[in-house]
């Protein structure tokens, strides 16, 4: 993902492209990457994504994917650039998507009952007109106060030129970066937020993109330039269990945080029930990259996985028995001592007592 920053901070506007992603990044330096590219902004600006969930789903040949993105910046100009490999249509989603997603894949507690207190019970806790050359707008359309932009590029560096012609700024970087998906012949979805605020802090409404796609597919390679580590979450509905199959996935640390059917009465949002109609089985898998110029070598790509083996992470919380307000493995144990002790000195007596009464 690709966020460019404006010259002139004089209008407050966000050029913003949505795609496929789930991270966390912490503030970060003019040209910093987030998940699937980087932001640039103006010597001295910073911005950054605290966090971003990415649903994604292929009903057919349409891929569709919800994102949502929180933002930590002290500029008010800002622009993300994504490449689709097919021209996209863009919506908006309800604000409640990612919290539905959140209850519905939490871990479950599980209580562990012991008679012993632990000594250290330790932590449990274990993202068109022709405009130049070789760049045309498609298409432009109002969301409310959003201004969706979908374009055409055959030549990065035109591509960059455009931006800086609309005040945008590009690193030589990114441009670099986006030469494959040019090569490829992908589009880009540029999406202008209006606002009134002193800055683009926040969390900004759930997006709802679709594009033509034969497979699941989430642009990842302009992260390559990410100077920092990078965290991905995806929630990929499918009518089965998937696994990534991409070079990337071998070289970084990938997990599956959920994998299992969802039911449609388990959200109400309305994108969400659309997508559960036809794919039901959702697989979230986390990954963790800590060098994006040598892990990333290829966008994520998912496919079947070989059998559907369902996972709901459990947090083991371990709570002591107790008998009268003391832990009730001491306690039965010094009740034994005690028992013990009186039987012995029972005993004793009764011989002492024999021996007496022996003439």
């Amino acid at each position: 993902m690709l966020v460019v920053v404006k010259r002139s901070r004089a209008a407050a506007t966000v050029l913003l492209t949505v795609l496929l992603a789930g991270l966390d990044l912490t503030v970060a330096p003019a040209a910093r990457a987030c998940a699937c590219g980087g932001f640039v902004a103006a010597d001295g600006e910073r911005m950054a994504t605290s966090a971003e969930h990415a649903v994604i789903s292929l009903d057919g040949d349409q891929e569709r994917i919800l994102l949502s993105m929180d933002t930590r910046t002290v500029t008010d100009d800002a622009a993300l650039l994504i490449p689709t490999p097919a021209p996209a249509e863009a919506a908006l989603a309800e604000k409640t998507v990612f919290a539905e997603l959140k209850a519905a894949t939490a871990p479950r507690y599980q209580i562990d009952h012991t008679w012993w207190p632990e000594r250290d019970p330790g932590d449990g806790s274990a993202p068109g007109t022709p405009v130049g050359s070789s760049v045309d707008v498609l298409k432009t359309k109002q969301l409310g106060a959003l201004e969706v932009t979908t374009l055409a590029a055959t030549d990065a560096d035109k591509l960059a030129n455009w931006l800086t012609a609309h005040d945008y700024v590009m690193a030589d970087s990114m441009a670099t970066a986006l030469q494959p998906y040019v090569a490829d012949g992908w589009y880009y979805t540029a999406i202008r937020l209006t606002t009134d605020a002193a800055d683009l802090s926040g969390a900004l409404q759930p997006l709802d993109l679709t594009f033509a796609s034969d497979s699941l597919i989430y642009p990842m390679r302009l992260s390559a330039a990410a100077p920092g580590s990078q965290f991905v979450r995806t929630y990929v509905f499918s009518d089965h269990q998937v696994r990534r199959s991409d070079r990337t996935a071998g070289r970084t640390n990938t997990s599956t945080y959920f994998a299992g059917q969802l039911p449609a009465t388990a959200v109400t949002a309305r994108s969400l029930t659309e997508i559960i109609a036809t794919n039901d089985y959702l697989t979230v898998t986390d990954s963790y990259i800590g060098d994006p110029s040598e892990q990333i070598v290829s966008d994520f790509t998912f496919v079947r996985a070989d059998q559907d083996r369902p996972y709901h992470k459990i947090i083991h919380q371990t709570r002591v028995r107790t008998v009268l307000g003391i832990p009730a493995g001491p306690a039965v144990v010094g009740i034994g001592v005690v028992l013990v002790a009186a039987g012995v000195i029972i005993g004793l007596g009764r011989i002492r007592r024999r021996r007496a009464d022996q003439p």
